[in-house]
């Protein structure tokens, strides 16, 4: 394997656009491999092992989507970039996709693409990039350097007064070297390295010890936690999540957990009756980055969740797409019809 920092795994079937491409990123410090064939694209990603994946959607043998979806199956941590002739609301479509697989998309641009369009793009993934190994993500867990930050929540009064109703725990990483890390660009290699679990600890017992802080203060903020899917798998969670509330001396309301929509609609039965433990002990449920997935109605049903909370990708579009806002309008409706709370993510005006 090449020791380049920057490696670009580039599959698109035109070989003058995969000339063009590969010189463009060579000249801004990327090492690249082509290929039109998915055989040797998954080949290329266990064996070249690229930071970064730079794809056409449209090719004989694969289309982009499926492409997506290998990367997902493979749990691959590194960016993904788009460069496709398809229409905007195709390339729009095709990066939700890639989120909903778990990956770092970072964006797409639209055939024919100029020189400086595609070198400042892949300068910028040369600038966000970092060299991260399980070694360093082990060291980071040990000496604390992942902290927590906290959003607010709020709600709207009767009076129209804005009150704020709790908080929900953000992890970021303060790297000594390159600053301030955003999930993006580490949590895809702790789920790739199987340190996600490791993390869940390390944030529920962080969060656990800032509400007790609070309280002492006469503050009572419920905080909720993002979990993986894995964990709804491992019988003994509830019981080390009790003990650990116990431990800090905080009510079991005053502490959420959310579930991504993909992850509850990948969850096998037995997660039900682990759900339910926790209902009945108090803790809020929210399915998180509701819409990008692909829910079974009944399992929703069924399932003990007490909120959904509407992916940004559709608060931010409301005010100029009107696909948006009926779904945004939609799926409020059904959060309400079901008894459950409707939470919007992305608000920003």
């Amino acid at each position: 394997m090449t020791n380049v920092a920057n490696r670009l795994l580039l599959i698109d079937d035109e070989p003058a656009i995969c000339d063009f491409i590969r010189k463009v990123a060579v000249s801004v410090g990327f090492d690249v491999e082509a290929t039109s064939s998915p055989d040797e694209f998954r080949e290329s990603l266990r064996e070249f092992e690229p930071n970064t994946v730079l794809m056409d959607l449209n090719m004989p043998e694969v289309d982009g989507i499926e492409l997506l979806g290998i990367l997902g199956d493979e749990r691959y941590p590194g960016a993904v970039l788009i460069v496709s002739a398809a229409d905007s609301r195709v390339l729009a479509a095709a990066e939700k996709s890639g989120n909903a697989h778990g990956l770092r998309m970072l964006g797409s641009l639209q055939k024919p693409v100029s020189l400086s369009e595609l070198r400042d793009a892949l300068k910028d993934v040369c600038v966000a990039q970092h060299v991260t190994t399980e070694e360093e993500l082990r060291q980071a867990l040990d000496l604390g350097e992942l902290v927590l930050h906290f959003q607010p929540k709020m709600v709207r009064r009767e009076d129209d007064e804005w009150l704020m109703d709790g908080a929900e725990a953000l992890v970021r990483w303060e790297h000594p070297k390159y600053g301030l890390l955003m999930p993006s660009e580490f949590l895809p290699m702790m789920e790739h390295t199987g340190l996600i679990l490791e993390l869940t600890d390390y944030v529920l017992r962080a969060a656990v010890a800032q509400i007790e802080v609070w309280q002492k203060r006469g503050i009572e903020i419920p905080v909720a936690v993002n979990i993986p899917a894995d964990l709804l798998i491992d019988p003994g969670f509830p019981d080390r999540l009790f003990a650990l509330l116990k431990e800090y001396g905080v009510h079991s309301s005053n502490l959420g957990l959310e579930i991504t929509e993909t992850g509850v609609t990948e969850a096998p039965e037995l997660s039900i009756d682990m759900l339910a433990r926790l209902r009945l002990k108090g803790i809020e449920l929210a399915i998180d980055d509701f819409g990008t997935g692909y829910s079974s109605m009944t399992r929703l049903h069924h399932l003990p969740f007490s909120e959904l909370k509407l992916d940004r990708s559709f608060i931010m579009e409301i005010h100029k797409d009107g696909e948006a806002k009926t779904m945004v309008q939609a799926m409020i409706s059904l959060a309400h019809n079901l008894n459950m709370t409707a939470c919007a993510e992305g608000v920003e005006s």
